[in-house]
């Protein structure tokens, strides 16, 4: 049985990857499209329940939510504000490798992929 100390631990690594390449895809989309513009940042915010996942030209500066991760489950969800996550329903989950992989394929950096 997993214990819920080492489910945090998946679910952390996981969240690195999913930064890692949302930071590498942001890049790459801005190179093709807005040559002149710097890409944002994405880095992680920690929470006891939820993980916001923040993006910005810095860390703390004009930053705006991405998405939130239940640090728990995995659970990817929208964003209802800067402090909560919508809770309408999980859009996808990291420790599921067919959901990251299908996360990772819809990805764009304006959050379309998270709406059904």
């Amino acid at each position: 049985m997993e214990t819920t100390i080492s489910k945090r631990f998946a679910v952390g690594a996981a969240v690195e990857a999913l930064v890692a390449f949302m930071n590498e895809a942001e890049k790459a989309h801005k190179e093709a499209h807005f040559p002149m513009l710097k890409p944002d940042f994405y880095w992680v915010d920690g929470g006891r329940k939820y993980l916001r996942i923040a993006q910005g030209p810095a860390i703390g500066t004009g930053a705006s939510v991405h998405c939130f991760v239940d640090a728990e489950t995995g659970g990817v969800y929208k964003a209802a504000g800067w402090k909560k996550p919508a809770l309408n329903g999980e859009r996808f989950n990291l420790l599921d490798p067919v959901s990251f992989d299908e996360l990772k394929r819809n990805w764009d950096p304006y959050t379309s992929y998270l709406y059904k």
